[in-house]
């Protein structure tokens, strides 16, 4: 009987990734023109292209000469950038992992575009890692016990959200979820009684490194510790505790050797960051950003006043963002109803998936800018409690009505078909995202990255002496593709700022760009997305018009030599 239900899940994983690898893999992005992603791709292209994460910037120092202001020098450090020290010293504001990862598929597969399939695929490993954790987590019938795991998977990889930004701009909350529950059913399946101890201590090692490198991806996930440590000590018996201790020691090894990515990063970033800015707390730094913990308050749960919705409430925002993580209306009360029968039936798990929420959704309810994507790791949780709340519900019924099981069975199929039923709604979007090509929340098409290497190209073929050649990009969707264009080419570009805060007088900023071609050759990209300032800087200087390009977001950029005074 084993040997068919292992059968029957083999079959069922198969299905998952071929139904989910068609729906995620055939028309995702190839990039991005703006938000967060392009620091993560840029990340990538600096491994590489061998350059060092942690630099001295010769133009960020130039700017920081001209302009005596650390806000006006940003507009030549790469986007998503700190300036670190006065000095001109720049970092990534992000943790490398998800950029690293992004090298190393570039790197196997001989492709620097190949890398853009990673977080489809990790997408569809967290569905599939779904299913295994219900089966691994839930006690009850194997064939109710499939029922929870495929309903469980389907609901995380049916999620419009989880769907979207399994196929738009790589982002690090996806990745970051696949190595955490990866890590978990390590952890389930390492403390289990091997017969040969060795087996055990090897899982739970790996399982350390797939939990640590969930933390190079995104730090925050070392906030998901209090479900681990619950796992390794709820429910054991006291003279347990010293050889439980042990294995977690096993499993903090694997931790530490996968973070040491980070924290060598992170020792690069401290050793050249300096307290110069009001906004400095700290000298030393996880990120280059780190800083930006102080944006945590209890206040943002209900009054939040970042850039993203303020005053809406991070509980408010993702109680929202919640509602919609299923097209299937009973979803959350199913989650409660899980929650409240496995308190009874076994609290080991009711605390796990508890926990698991609850961490989650208190830290970033409390952060300033409660954008959506940030409660995606919170997803699989509520959708094994929803399924296991359908089933247990359904079981309870059973006994306390007294139903025969055919009435039973056929009371329970109903219900399992109206929740595939209303999966349709969310089939349609996606069958809609593939037919018509969309692409989805600033991603690149495959044309639009082979448009990002051409203006590179140009400007290389248009290129005669010895400067450097340096790219200037004005217009709105610059701030993503300076960082794509300089991932996939050796061309340095730098960007006309848009803050009125980070924007150098003209007056000012024309002097600094003719200092600059003393020793770089500038080329301006100008589109119709402009702003007043731009349009003005393009009329003061002295233009020869060099190429064409469109992108699907936006047709007519212009391509331009800027002549020597």
């Amino acid at each position: 009987m084993k040997r068919y239900w292992y059968l029957f899940d083999l079959s069922i994983v198969l299905l998952l990734t071929v139904v989910f690898g068609f729906m995620y893999l055939t028309n995702h992005a190839w990039g991005s023109w703006g938000d967060d992603s392009p620091g993560y791709i840029y990340t990538a292209g600096q491994f590489l292209h061998g350059e060092e994460l942690v630099s001295q910037d010769p133009l960020v120092q130039a700017a920081f000469s001209a302009f005596e202001d650390e806000p006006l020098a940003r507009f030549v450090a790469p986007t998503h950038h700190e300036i670190i020290s006065p000095d001109g010293w720049i970092a990534s504001r992000y943790p490398i992992g998800l950029g690293f990862l992004l090298y190393l598929t570039a790197e196997v597969s001989g492709s620097d575009e190949l890398m853009y399939v990673l977080v489809p695929i990790l997408a569809v490993g967290v569905v599939l890692l779904t299913y295994v954790l219900a089966l691994l987590m839930i006690c009850t019938t194997p064939a109710l016990q499939r029922v929870i795991g495929i309903m469980s998977a389907v609901t995380v990889g049916m999620a419009n959200l989880y769907a979207n930004y399994a196929v738009s701009q790589p982002m690090r909350e996806i990745p970051s979820m696949f190595f955490f529950m990866l890590a978990f059913v390590g952890i389930i399946l390492g403390l289990r009684k091997w017969k040969y101890r060795w087996i055990g201590i090897s899982i739970l090692l790996g399982a350390g490194l797939a939990y640590g490198y969930s933390i190079n991806i995104r730090e925050t996930s070392g906030i998901l510790l209090l479900p681990i440590v619950i796992w390794f000590f709820y429910g054991i018996k006291k003279k347990e505790w010293k050889a439980r201790a042990k294995l977690l020691g096993v499993f903090f090894i694997g931790l530490v050797l996968a973070a040491s990515l980070s924290i060598w990063n992170s020792a690069a970033i401290t050793e050249h960051k300096e307290k110069f800015r009001a906004k400095d707390i700290s000298s030393i730094a996880i990120t280059s950003n780190f800083d930006h913990v102080q944006s945590l308050s209890i206040q943002n749960l209900y009054n939040n006043q970042g850039k993203f919705r303020p005053g809406v409430g991070g509980v408010n925002q993702y109680w929202g963002v919640m509602q919609q993580f299923s097209d299937w209306p009973p979803l959350l009360l199913a989650a409660l109803l899980g929650l409240l029968f496995l308190w009874k039936q076994d609290r080991k798990q009711a605390y796990l998936l508890g926990s698991w929420f609850a961490v989650i959704f208190i830290l970033f309810s409390a952060w300033i800018n409660p954008y959506a994507r940030y409660i995606l790791p919170l997803l699989p949780a509520i959708a094994i409690s929803a399924a296991f709340g359908m089933v247990a519900t359904l079981v309870y019924i059973r006994k306390k009505l007294e139903l025969s099981r055919m009435t039973w069975s056929l009371i329970a199929l109903v219900i399992v078909i109206s929740f595939f039923v209303s999966q349709q709604p969310s089939l349609a979007k996606r069958q809609e995202h593939i037919q018509g090509q969309q692409q989805v929340f600033k991603a690149l098409s495959r044309d639009d990255l082979h448009t990002v290497k051409a203006i590179a190209q140009s400007v290389e073929d248009n290129h005669i002496g010895d400067k450097q050649p340096l790219l200037l990009m004005v217009g709105s969707w610059k701030s993503g593709l300076s960082e794509m264009i300089m991932t996939h080419s050796n061309l340095r570009v730098i960007r006309f700022p848009r803050k009125p805060k980070e924007r150098p007088p003209l007056d000012e900023m024309l002097p600094f760009l003719q200092d600059l071609q003393e020793t770089h050759d500038l080329y301006l990209w100008y589109d119709g997305s402009a702003n007043a300032d731009e349009q003005r800087l393009r009329i003061l200087l002295d233009l020869e018009i060099l190429d064409t390009f469109d992108f699907s977001f936006q047709p007519a950029g212009e391509l331009y030599r800027v002549k020597d005074e």
